[in-house]
């Protein structure tokens, strides 16, 4: 059980910690917005880049994703806009921006419909879905603290029962959303996926430069993880194309 409190208070410190422009460096944030508005675009991206080495934060990412779109680095605008679909998926302004991003990338990716268990899970413990598990976590562990009390004021033995039942039930349901605060945080931890940088990149049947060149990425196509070695990454594209990739042409979302 100390476990799983200790991933819900890591967890509700992130979110407060990356709610706020006010848990940041403001001055930076202030910096780094005016030299975007004025057009000095690689200046932003800098200042948001640092920023974000201390502080993960929805609108820095978002803003050097502008900020690397508006200089034509797509690379660098998938990496950041990625980054910042794993704090807020659902936002609209990040689905337009990375709806024009992709017109705007060589590789047309057809994904492979898929309904199964893993795409199911994914869609509740994905990138942006911690908020609503933590306040979920929290609020069903309160109310199960809440009708435990409740329980002991009871003097009929059928109200006991009751109230038992139901503060089990809230229990189950808050263990439930520690489980799933800490897959979603796992998932932000450990890398998944990886963003194309260079512009075009060999894809090859093995981890090594005399493997046969399957297929070619360019600049801003994503990719998942599936193994590495040796300063090769073996990855899965959308369309389950599958090959290895060198290191230094991709970062990690």
């Amino acid at each position: 059980m100390n476990k799983y409190l200790w991933h819900l208070m890591l967890a509700l410190g992130w979110v407060v910690s990356s709610s706020s422009v006010a848990a940041q460096p403001e001055a930076a944030f202030h910096n780094a917005n005016t030299a975007y508005e004025a057009g000095q675009f690689q200046e932003a991206l800098e200042a948001y880049e640092a920023l974000l080495q201390d502080h993960r934060h929805f609108e820095s990412e978002f803003n050097a994703g502008n900020a690397a779109f508006k200089m034509g680095e797509l690379g660098r605008a998938r990496l950041h806009y990625e980054r910042a679909k794993l704090l807020d998926a659902s936002n609209d302004h990040l689905q337009a921006n990375m709806a024009l991003l992709e017109s705007k990338i060589v590789d047309r990716i057809t994904p492979i419909p898929n309904l199964g268990l893993t795409t199911w899970l994914s869609s509740w413990i994905g990138p942006g879905q911690l908020p609503g598990w933590v306040l979920w976590a929290l609020v069903w562990w309160t109310t199960s603290w809440i009708l435990w009390a409740q329980r002991w004021r009871k003097t009929q033995p059928e109200s006991k029962a009751t109230m038992t039942f139901l503060a089990a039930a809230s229990l189950l349901l808050g263990l439930g959303g520690l489980w799933a605060v800490q897959a979603c945080n796992a998932q932000m931890k450990t890398p998944g996926q990886l963003v194309i940088m260079a512009d075009r990149v060999d894809v090859t049947s093995a981890p090594s430069e005399s493997g046969t060149v399957l297929f070619q990425l360019h600049e801003g196509t994503r990719a998942c993880i599936l193994d590495r070695s040796l300063g090769w990454t073996e990855v899965e594209l959308d369309n389950g194309n599958v090959g290895w990739i060198p290191m230094e042409a991709t970062e990690d979302v």
